[in-house]
């Protein structure tokens, strides 16, 4: 009697282990899914306030729009990570949003909202000598000021007539006027105008907005593929056309 229940005891107990690891399996596809949804939804939520904020690259960012982002960057990951928030988390990020909108337009009207929030171009050469005091308010010292001259292609200090710490954080020089290359004006050498190339093909399909532009038709653009002996446009990986008329074509590697 006691081996027969031992039997029917474990009998019972495998289709209770097979029960728990289907709920196993289930909760851990529920916990992906969740994750999926999570993770393109704020995909989707940052692409809109991105394009209600405007587009900056990285280097435009000043210290208070590269917070708002490290911020907004953790404010995500926790979402995404945690299932036990809900929708309502959306609130935040578009509060911030909001906020830096608000602060933008407030930069934009007035001048010393924008000193506050932005700062200012700090000048520390000035008539090709340095002004000490405004390395100091730079927070750099003569090594970091010299290592950015050379990202500039400043090797030769006395090059220098005006160097500027942008309120992005870049450094803009202006040269002395002897250092600088010529161009062709301060030899009064008449130049051509020299506007931007217009793409007509790109990946072997035509693009004919830009060729309307131009006030040019596919006849045309065939007629000039064939004089450089190009009988199939999808065979061009680019063609771009010059402000003098010039069609500049690539092919793509056979």
């Amino acid at each position: 009697m006691a081996g027969t229940r031992h039997i029917t005891s474990v009998a019972l107990k495998k289709p209770e282990l097979k029960q728990e690891k289907m709920d196993l399996i289930r909760k851990k596809g529920l916990l992906r899914l969740s994750l999926l949804k999570r993770s393109l939804g704020s995909f989707l939520f940052v692409l809109l306030l991105l394009r209600l904020t405007g587009r900056k690259s990285i280097t435009q960012l000043n210290y208070f729009d590269f917070f708002t982002v490290s911020i907004m960057g953790s404010l995500f990951s926790s979402y995404i990570t945690n299932p036990e928030q809900g929708p309502e988390f959306f609130l935040a990020p578009a509060a911030i949003v909001a906020a830096d909108l608000l602060t933008n337009r407030i930069a934009v009207k007035s001048r010393p909202a924008r000193r506050l929030l932005e700062g200012e171009p700090v000048i520390f050469i000035k008539n090709g000598k340095f002004i000490e005091k405004n390395i100091s308010r730079m927070h750099y010292n003569i090594a970091e000021v010299l290592a950015a001259l050379r990202n500039k292609g400043i090797y030769n200090l006395s090059d220098v007539e005006f160097a500027v710490l942008e309120i992005d954080g870049g450094i803009s020089v202006l040269k002395k006027s002897q250092s600088r290359p010529l161009a062709p004006k301060d030899l009064n050498i008449p130049t051509q105008y020299e506007g931007l190339p217009s793409v007509i093909i790109s990946d072997g399909e035509i693009l004919p907005d830009n060729l309307r532009k131009n006030n040019l038709d596919q006849s045309w653009l065939e007629n000039k593929l064939r004089e450089q002996g190009i009988n199939d446009i999808s065979r061009v990986f680019l063609a771009s056309l010059a402000t003098d008329g010039s069609l500049y074509v690539d092919l793509k590697d056979s």
